[in-house]
């Protein structure tokens, strides 16, 4: 609980600058008011902005939505209409305490399934311990509960729980209509998720069905079970980095999907561990932290305040609440942490010195993924993580911080502590009202996400995913972000139909109005005639209208991200000009209205069909890559299935079928595909990889193609043209082999020849030498084969 004792934040000192800066106000947690924004740039222009990101170990949900699309507003209103260059750092919490849990246990669980792929008696007696095990962790308090059993757990809940039961099985039965909903606090609804996951369990242990639904509705109790049976058991890095990995491509897909820009830079706690060890260093070296003989180090809050600094700047009156602090130190921290008088006589403290002190670095039991430190073995906290990767990316002072609410205390305020703690007396650290120094001007919290009154929890199991909600929830990108528009970003939403019915009232009447304005103006280009352009009374009306529009969203903008009141500037513009559309054909100054209500709510970021953030204008290249990205699942869907195809084909070669069949593969590649504009590119020396595809305009690979049966033809012409030459000579060497060698030399240019027809006597009664002789008769001996071997041929002919 939280100390009875109210504590005051401390002064705020606000930043100074000579830059002519716009009249923004913004609700800072650091003073519970609005403050006028002044960046730290002497300029004027740029903003440094960190955000505290994802800790990616499940799917993302509806608050984390309301949280990252909300910042993303801001964030757009910040740049597109205040027209600063903001710098935004946001964190992947890719080393966690709630990462590793659930890494191990699901490859535990995946283990398991595989090992017993069928319910025997022998797997059903195990998921009976290991219900049993759940229930008395999460359900039993009493005494008497002891007895319960998976067959007598439901008639032991309706006994104990009957509201709740009630709940649950209205939550299973078809929604028939409006209900009324039922607010519980947080710990209702925890104990209301575990009866829930007990009798589902309890159900499928009574009567096993297949492997399939059994192992789906024990998951829950067999997790922590199977983890227990495995307590010094090593796994190996990828268990973990693997999760991490695919729980942030699956956050940055949805957040795509709800057209949230990219952050400027992105930081892992993994890439920044030696960076984390420094950090921690310097603070035990400045007495602000201290190690424990396991080989942790803790912040150390006296020594904090002793120095004169504020601890829990944002909620001080949190400070001491238990619940919090265990919460902020994650689910694998054990008796080390905690609070015991210190009995052994040594400089390193067996334990932590106080209960408020927190981990900066967590040494490593069996089974977690560890790094070397000097204190031997270990991980960063979790708190500690941020201001690193803050502090090495934006330096010792940052304009903006944002995250949820539920971040404040003690995660923000811890960041607050240990990061002024490294800073403070710097070299050019910023004067403060206290000399301390103030590592962040202004934090900015976005309010919860609410369902029946709890905050949206995946340990609550309360929680509705993005693609969920957006696949089956009834939910769009554009729908949800007006939804947290109209809800303001620092207050509190609850998830009720009223709220989904306002947000799609809005949404229709501004498509609305586009719809009607669009079809107006197309209707007049068919035409071709010029409509009239008076003004009169109704134009100048309109005009005023317009004005007091753009006075009014400045005002509500500067307003601290007044977004609700900026909604509504918009919804009253639009009535005011379909009231003046009523009454007058003239266009010019609707469109005007239509354009400057099309520059605000893409500022918003609804225009959910666009990319989050474009690079470049419209040109024929970008208008294909559009084309190319949504043709892409089909044509990797066909280049995979004549991948197989082709497989299949080079394995049986002496099928007569192969033979066909590689040669339509060869087709499709050759000819159909490139004629559409796709290349693909067999990739033979790496086997097992499918086909490269390419996008090419189709006129490139048409003309390679013709080049290269260009080159294909005249390749064959010379070699039709060497075989024919090969041939023509073949013939004379035939024709010239016929010639008897006796009668070969029997020529005007000889008088007289020996016996074999060798000349002896050249055409003037000479005798030939002995040189000449030698010459004729070595060709004489060559004809003489040849003409031998050409015998040959002709026997039996």
């Amino acid at each position: 609980m939280a100390t009875p004792l109210r504590r005051e934040q401390p002064p705020w000192t606000s930043p100074e600058s000579a830059a002519s800066l716009p009249p923004l106000k913004i609700y800072n947690t650091l003073t519970r008011k609005k403050d006028p924004f002044v960046p730290i740039d002497k300029t004027g222009k740029k903003v440094t902005w960190y955000c505290c990101g994802p800790t990616v170990y499940d799917a993302a949900h509806l608050g984390h939505a309301r949280n990252y699309v909300t910042t993303d507003v801001l964030r757009r209103i910040m740049r597109d209409y205040f027209g600063f260059d903001v710098t935004f750092v946001q964190n992947v919490t890719d080393v966690d305490d709630k990462i590793i849990l659930r890494a191990r246990q699901k490859h535990l669980l995946d283990e398991f399934v595989a090992q017993y792929p069928s319910v025997t008696p022998e797997i059903v007696e195990t998921a009976r311990k290991a219900w049993d095990a759940y229930f008395h962790k999460n359900a039993a308090k009493d005494p008497q509960d002891a007895g319960a059993t998976p067959l007598a757990f439901e008639a032991w809940a309706q006994y104990k729980h009957a509201p709740l039961m009630e709940l649950i099985a209205k939550d299973a039965a078809p929604k028939t209509g409006p209900e009324e909903e039922v607010i519980l606090d947080e710990a209702t609804t925890k104990l209301k998720m575990h009866l829930n996951t007990l009798l589902t369990a309890a159900r499928v242990i009574a009567s096993p069905a297949s492997a399939e639904e059994f192992y789906a509705a024990t998951a829950s109790i067999f997790l922590p079970y199977l983890d227990s049976l495995h307590k010094n058991r090593d796994f190996e890095p990828a268990v973990f980095s693997k999760l991490s990995s695919y729980w942030e491509r699956h956050f940055n897909e949805d957040m795509a999907t709800l057209n949230v820009l990219p952050p400027t830079i992105v930081t892992r706690v993994s890439e920044f561990i030696p960076e984390n060890v420094a950090f921690v260093q310097k603070l035990v070296e400045k007495g602000f932290a201290y190690p424990t003989a396991d080989g942790s180090v803790y912040f150390d809050i006296a020594a904090y305040e002793a120095a004169g600094h504020h601890y829990a700047k944002l909620q001080p009156w949190n400070r001491g609440d238990q619940s919090l602090i265990a919460d902020g130190e994650g689910a694998l921290a054990d008796d080390k942490a905690s609070t015991l008088p210190n009995t052994v006589d040594t400089e390193i403290p067996q334990i932590k010195k106080s209960s408020q002190d927190f981990a900066l670095w967590k040494a490593s039991k069996a089974r977690e993924p560890a790094w070397d430190s000097p204190w031997g073995k270990g991980r960063p906290g979790w708190h500690i993580e941020c201001s690193v990767m803050c502090s090495q990316v934006l330096g010792q002072q940052v304009d903006i911080h944002s995250g949820g609410i539920d971040l404040a205390f003690p995660h923000h305020d811890n960041e607050i502590a240990q990061s002024e703690a490294y800073w403070d007396g710097c070299e050019g650290h910023p004067y403060t009202l206290d000399g301390k120094h103030q590592w962040i001007n202004y934090f900015l919290h976005m309010g919860h996400l609410q369902i029946h009154g709890s905050k949206m929890s995946k340990s609550l199991k309360n929680f509705v995913s993005v693609r969920d909600a957006l696949q089956r929830g009834g939910w769009t990108p554009r729908g949800l972000r007006v939804v947290f528009l109209l809800g303001g970003w620092k207050e509190g939403i609850e998830v009720r139909e009223g709220v989904l019915a306002e947000a799609k009232s809005w949404e229709a009447t501004v498509n609305k109005f586009f719809t009607n304005v669009k079809a107006l103006v197309a209707e007049q280009e068919t035409v071709g005639e010029q409509s009239p352009e008076p003004f009169g009374q109704l134009e100048k009306t309109l005009m005023e209208g317009l004005d007091r529009a753009r006075s009014a969203l400045d005002e509500a903008l500067c307003d601290s991200f007044n977004t609700p009141q900026a909604m509504q500037v918009i919804l009253d513009l639009i009535s005011a000009t379909n009231i003046y559309m009523s009454a007058t054909p003239s266009l010019s100054l609707v469109k005007e209205v239509a354009r400057w209500v099309t520059r605000v709510v893409n500022m918003f970021g609804l225009d959910s069909n666009s990319s989050p953030d474009p690079i470049g204008w419209s040109t024929a290249a970008t208008i294909a890559a559009n084309n190319e990205e949504a043709a892409m699942p089909y044509i990797r869907l066909l280049s995979s299935f004549r991948d197989r195809v082709r497989a299949l084909a080079i394995a049986d070669p002496k099928n007569p079928t192969s033979k066909e069949l590689l040669a339509l593969c060869d087709r499709l590649r050759d000819v159909e595909l490139p004629d559409l504009g796709v290349s693909l590119d067999d990739r033979e020396s790496d086997k097992g990889r499918p086909a490269l595809i390419k996008f090419v305009p189709a006129e490139e690979l048409k003309a390679a193609r013709e080049e290269k049966e260009r080159k294909a033809r005249e390749k064959e012409a010379k070699k039709e043209e060497q075989r024919k030459k090969l041939e023509e000579e073949q013939k004379k060497k035939e024709e010239a082999a016929k010639v008897d060698p006796k009668t070969m030399f029997r020529t005007e240019e000889w008088s007289e020849w020996d016996e074999d027809g060798i000349p002896t006597k050249d055409a003037k009664g000479e005798e030939v030498t002995k040189s000449r002789t030698k010459a004729l008769k070595k060709v004489w001996e060559r004809q003489k084969k040849s003409h031998d071997a050409w015998l040959k041929t002709q026997v039996g002919n």
